[in-house]
């Protein structure tokens, strides 16, 4: 996946919230013959990152998830020139232009992964940098986090989805290697040759992953729930979402069964 185009470290930005309209699988496909033509603004070097050059401390790398408003809630930065939002440990940054001003017919868009302070991409690149400076443990320790998090994912690939969708845009990426590929495609991400592509259409996709990873758990609990907690569990939900409205259904929903956890209610 391509390089951020721009520096984005954890914390920046502010709240984001996605529309509800939902956008049909009606978005013209690039031809071969444009995805060829758009390999010059996709020069390889240039989008490589030097991670070699970063210094990551282990307690920022191994951090938890942030909790509340951060852990759920997608937060978007917006440069002249790109646009990023963020959830929990991933970001999703589309590049609008180049170096010179001029607008890309195609966004160029990656996904990227919190590693210590900012947001990194290619992992293979992120493997080779941390087990240089510190061990497989603590390479392992990282990726279960960051793969317990996917939700985070979902929600920043949804609401770039829904710019995407109301600018009318496509967005195409340059796949830097085989693990960049595999995890897309298992994200249900179109990938051909050495591009991957990002519909507006993925939006509802990605929001229906977000409910499915939420909904069996929840389903089995409030089969042998008693009434009153099922009204507990509803009113926190509502009560969740009218406090911070930009939050999901699902990320609300995962907000009280953590809460009900720690409570002893959910177990």
């Amino acid at each position: 996946m391509a390089a951020f185009a721009q520096e984005i470290e954890a914390g920046d930005g502010y709240s984001s919230r996605r529309t509800k309209e939902i956008f049909n699988q009606n978005f013209k496909d690039a031809t071969p013959e444009e995805i060829e033509a758009s390999r010059k603004w996709f020069d390889h070097d240039r989008w490589t990152e030097e991670n070699q050059d970063h210094k990551i401390w282990k307690p920022d790398l191994l951090a938890p998830v942030p909790e509340g408003q951060q852990g759920h809630g997608v937060f978007v930065v917006k440069h002249p020139h790109s646009i990023t939002f963020m959830c929990g440990l991933w970001a999703v940054v589309l590049a609008l232009s180049d170096e010179a001003g001029k607008r890309h017919k195609y966004p160029a868009w990656t996904l990227g992964v919190k590693t210590g302070k900012r947001f990194r991409c290619s992992p293979s690149a992120i493997r080779t940098l941390i087990l240089g400076q510190f061990d497989q443990d603590t390479y392992d320790a990282w990726k279960q986090l960051v793969m317990n998090n996917q939700q985070g994912a979902y929600e920043a690939l949804a609401s770039a989805c829904d710019w995407l969708g109301h600018k009318k845009k496509v967005g195409l990426s340059y796949l830097s290697g085989r693990s960049s590929m595999q995890l897309l495609t298992d994200m249900g991400i179109r990938c051909e040759r050495d591009h991957a592509f990002l519909y507006p259409h993925y939006k509802k996709m990605f929001e229906e992953r977000l409910l499915n990873e939420t909904r069996s758990e929840y389903e089995e609990w409030f089969k042998h729930a008693s009434s009153d907690h099922r009204e507990m569990f509803k009113q926190m939900v509502l009560n969740t979402k009218r406090e911070n409205p930009r939050l999901t259904e699902a990320a609300a929903r995962q907000q009280v069964m953590t809460t009900l956890h720690e409570m002893g209610v959910m177990s």
